[in-house]
């Protein structure tokens, strides 16, 4: 029973970490993420975890060895690694090499080494091929459990068996551990041994273990050993062991590990997952979200992260900056509408079913709350009483902890839905309700609606002002009440904002307004706003609190947003184009990142400086004074994917052939705490005069890359940080043809220069030779020399028309009569310099035929051939439609290569062009396949981009294939620029 009393003395403690004891938060606190085959895993057991030098996690599963960066997984198994012999992963473990290796069910191990895999079966000496744990010990030596075969340790090639014979109580091995004195310890089916060299010593009943199976053993950070065996865990120092908790469960315990803060989680086969720590020992099951009972796996990543590997899918326990306060820990229900500290410290937490008390870190029902409906709005009197306001009962009146009177319709109320409450300095009461507003005081009431000069009679949110005005924010504009006048302010001017949900006043007297269009500034009767256009992450903000550096946590229906207050003054008074924010949502420890608002206060900050925000699943909760040991260095990143013309590529210094086209490269971060959240930037060193910041978006692509070496450079940032100064690289160099090499064109000269003159001495030699032959048969020659001058004219005009047609057939495509992209490209670069000369606009477009696989291999090349054919009449019909001056129809297009085709747009900016390449995509869309593939319908993808700020027509092109790239990955049939 003391195990039970440890647990529920625990449950006790769990205060709402933030306010309280941020550093000794229950896992019921913890974020947590979980994954299964719906997610990309090839199976819901989880065997073992690692993560290797880079930062790739990599999972056992009985489908392969299954490797995460974070955005997806990647499963290795008999299928892709010829090297594996069996799919079944039983266990995965990184040596001090940082070689991966993997025990299998039945096929031996497999070690990664870089990225060569090596396999040992009992054709390489294994005693057996059925491996239960594989690890690397420091001296480069391979430790394998077998199934029932004994521990095998392979050191340069060759294989040591230890057995029975050897003095280890058992064949059957489950687990295999260095400690950090280089000892290796082995659990077996009948007990516990440690070998040093080649000295094996047991442990067993003597020495306080019980006489069972150990399952699994962790080396603790202060020294001695943790052992889960068939019974539970136990603690050993000095070759003598006993029980980590003396009451701990009659369970077997598969899986433990340490984490940063030296706390022990653990696994079992039953009971789900414990952690024994600083809160004693707590349970996390099914019950409280554990996928299955059964923990086969457990693991600490480099974040500080706990992984937990059950039979039933992966979870993520990660540490983060909010916690929530739920119905788990006693509110009455998940969705809070209004928080509100009293004077006396207590707070009061209004939900879709009704009132509740915290005080001393405990959750109450407010006493005499079996009436109340949807708690609204909450404002404490002067004399400490609390004013209550519901959805659709009016306003209550509690005294004490208790209602004492309700006020209704049939007081005076003009309707029963009370939204905001207010007591001014004077002792009257505003009560905002969807109907109007009512100052109630000694007794009496006075209405203000659109009668007497409120925007809208839905109030919304209340504030009194130092200067003693009542700030009114209503459902359609807002306006502030002084001596009994009512002024609008005309917010509506800024980007149509109308809602006015929560305000915030500085000591100097500047308001602040969270609108449905952003956070407004009014500052001396001049008003600003921080929108998404100044770089806002979203719209709508519901309430604005500070905390206790006066910088803004805004609430909204995407999490909590924080921003300094340098920052956002800068951004208002014109001083800086950059917003930078934090935005918080459910991967900080936010249960929902629905915050609420229309009602209030939906968030504050309490007097030990912790902010409280109301949420569509309980209360989210964070201390800002402790955001600094949530804040993660910058990530690293590595470059996963190298494509060149379509092709997958290795290697870290490629060589690419002449005439390459077309180079992809992808790249990730290896964070896991929020990825998404994660923001990159490339250079191309010799190509790139700056970074390129792409936001969350993995890929970088370039075409037409002139001759010569590169260096790629990316790096990344997550939310809060900088750049991070690591950045992966990779070296490459594009192989230039024979006539793009420096020593063609000097040669070429000298060459044409010897020639020519070989062709004058030639020439002259037969002259004076013609001469002195003339001058003796002048006469009788005459007519001969007259008619070979009429052949040699007539042989110079077929040679011109042979030669004009050879320049034709080089300038165009066979199969549509299009230029070629040869043309295109020179015709591109004529009108890149001419609208640089006459300041004119320009743009060029890429057009993809969508899925065009598709069609050469549904219907027959010959279709694909005449689906070109189609495609190009239409886009030289509709281009020859627009008069452009001084440029035909078919000069501003052209077949790019495949089923690619290039696009001019003279003289029209990046709007006209858009349109027109709009009109192109829905005329080739409406083309009529009918007469020669029935069924067939074409659809295209266009990428436009403008000359604006480009230095060369290339770049122009670069630019136009990452917007193709974008409007394919958008989901195609689509114009993007």
């Amino acid at each position: 029973m003391r195990f039970f009393a440890t647990l529920l003395a625990f449950l006790a403690l769990w205060a709402p970490g933030a306010a309280v004891a941020m550093d000794e938060k229950s896992l019921s606190t913890y974020s947590r993420e979980i994954w299964t085959t719906r997610d990309g895993l090839p199976h819901n057991q989880v065997n073992g975890i690692a993560q290797t030098k880079e930062g790739y996690l990599w999972f056992a599963t009985w489908e392969g060895i299954v490797r995460y960066n974070g955005q997806e997984f990647r499963t290795f198994g008999r299928q892709n690694v010829p090297e594996l012999k069996d799919n079944g992963i039983r266990s995965v473990s990184v040596g001090r090499s940082g070689s991966l290796i993997l025990g299998t069910s039945r096929g031996g191990i497999s070690v990664l080494r870089g990225e060569k895999w090596q396999t040992y079966t009992t054709a390489n000496g294994l005693s057996q091929n059925e491996v239960m744990a594989a690890i690397e010990d420091r001296a480069g030596r391979l430790w394998v459990a077998t199934e029932s075969a004994g521990l095998n340790r392979i050191s340069n090639g060759q294989v040591r068996v230890f057995s029975k014979r050897d003095g280890l109580p058992e064949g059957v091995i489950y687990a295999v551990v260095e400690d950090g004195n280089g000892a290796i310890w082995v659990g077996t089916r009948e007990g516990l041994a440690r070998i040093e060299g080649e000295r094996v010593q047991l442990f067993g009943r003597a020495q306080g273990l019980p006489p069972d199976a150990i399952f699994s053993v962790q080396p603790a950070p202060r020294g001695g050993v943790y052992v889960g065996t068939q019974h539970g865990v136990y603690f050993g120092e000095n070759g003598r062991f006993k029980k980590l908790v003396e009451d701990f469960p009659d369970e077997a315990i598969p899986s433990l590990q340490v984490d940063p803060s030296g706390a022990l989680w653990i696994g079992t086969v039953n009971r789900g997952l414990m952690r024994y720590g600083p809160n004693g020992l707590e349970v996390f099951n099914t019950d409280s979200g554990l996928p299955n009972n059964r923990v086969a796996s457990l693991f600490t990543d480099r974040e500080g992260s706990v992984w937990v590997g059950t039979n039933a899918g992966l979870l993520r326990f990660a540490d983060t900056p909010f916690v929530t306060v739920d119905s788990h820990n006693g509110l009455t229900d998940d969705y809070v509408r209004s928080v509100l500290q009293s004077s006396d410290g207590t707070i009061w937490v209004g939900t879709a079913r009704g009132l509740n008390r915290w005080h001393d870190g405990i959750a109450t029902r407010a006493s005499g709350n079996g009436s109340l409906d949807q708690v609204l709005s909450l404002e404490e009197d002067r004399d400490g009483s609390l004013w209550v306001g519901m959805y659709s009962t009016g306003l209550e009146h509690w005294v004490n902890g208790a209602p004492q009177r309700a006020f209704t319709v049939n007081d005076g109320l003009p309707g029963n839905q009370v939204r905001a409450i207010k007591q001014t300095r004077d002792g009257a009461l505003w009560i905002g309700t969807s109907t109007g507003l009512v100052r109630r005081f000694e007794g009496k009431s006075q209405l203000y609606n659109q009668s007497n000069g409120m925007p809208r009679d839905f109030i919304i949110s209340l504030h009194e002002a130092v200067d003693g005005k009542l700030w009114v924010g209503t459902a359609n504009g807002m306006v502030y009440i002084e001596n009994g006048k009512v002024t609008a302010v005309p917010i509506n001017q800024l980007e149509d904002a109308q809602d006015v949900f929560g305000m915030h006043e500085d000591a100097d007297g500047t308001m602040w307004f969270a609108t449905d269009r952003g956070l407004v500034r009014y500052r001396k009767g001049k008003l600003g706003i921080l929108s998404v256009h100044s770089g806002m992450p979203v719209d709508t903000i519901f309430q604005v609190v500070t905390d206790s550096y006066n910088n803004f946590w805004l609430t909204s229906n995407s999490g909590v947003i924080y921003v300094t207050r340098d920052r956002a003054n800068a951004v208002l008074d014109g001083r800086s184009q950059t917003l930078d924010y934090q935005q918080f949502a459910e991967a900080d420890g936010m249960a929902s990142a629905q915050c609420n608002g229309g009602a209030g206060p939906a968030a504050l900050r309490t007097r030990d400086g912790a902010i409280w925000v109301a949420t569509a699943r309980g209360i989210a909760i964070v201390q800002p004074d402790q955001l600094a040991r949530y804040q993660l260095a910058p990530p690293p990143v590595v470059i996963e994917g190298i494509r060149v013309d379509g092709r997958e590529s290795k290697g870290d210094a490629l060589v690419l052939p002449p005439g390459t086209k077309k180079l992809e490269l992808d790249y990730v971060s290896l964070s896991y705490r929020t990825p998404e959240q994660i923001r990159y930037r490339y250079r191309l060193e010799g190509f790139d005069n700056n970074w390129v910041e792409r936001n969350q978006m993995r890929n970088a692509q370039y075409t037409n890359l002139p001759p010569g070496r590169y260096r790629f450079k990316v790096s990344a940032a997550l939310r809060g940080s900088g750049w991070s100064p690591e950045t992966a690289t990779l070296n490459f160099e594009i192989q230039p043809r024979f006539y793009q090499r420096p020593w063609f064109l000097p040669m070429a000269g000298i060459l044409l220069a010897l020639i020519l003159y070989g062709l004058y001495r030639a020439r002259v030699a037969s002259l004076e030779a013609r001469e002195r032959e003339l001058s003796s048969i002048v006469a009788d020659r005459t007519r001969d020399l007259s008619l070979k001058n009429d052949q040699l004219e007539n042989l110079n005009q077929t040679i011109r028309q042979q030669s004009e047609a050879f320049e034709i057939q080089a300038r165009t495509d066979a199969l549509t009569g299009l230029a070629n992209r040869r043309s295109m490209d020179e015709t591109l670069a004529r009108a890149f310099h001419e609208a640089g000369e006459h300041n004119e606009p320009l743009c060029f477009g890429l057009l993809d035929i969508d899925h065009f696989k598709r069609v050469n291999d549904g219907f027959s090349h010959d279709v694909g051939d005449e689906a070109l054919r189609v495609v190009s009449r239409v886009m030289l019909a509709e281009m020859s439609r627009e008069n452009v001056a001084r440029w035909r129809g078919d000069e501003r297009v052209a077949r790019w290569g495949g089923e690619e085709f290039a696009l001019l747009f003279p003289g029209c900016d990046i709007n006209a062009a858009r349109a027109s390449a709009e009109r192109l995509r829905a005329a080739i869309e409406a083309a009529d396949c009918s007469a020669f593939a029935p069924g067939l319908h074409i659809t295209v993808s266009i990428g436009i981009a403008e000359r604006t700020g480009l230095a060369h027509h290339e770049r122009l092109v670069s630019r136009a294939d990452q917007k193709l790239y974008e409007a394919k990955h958008a989901g195609r049939n689509r114009v993007v620029g």
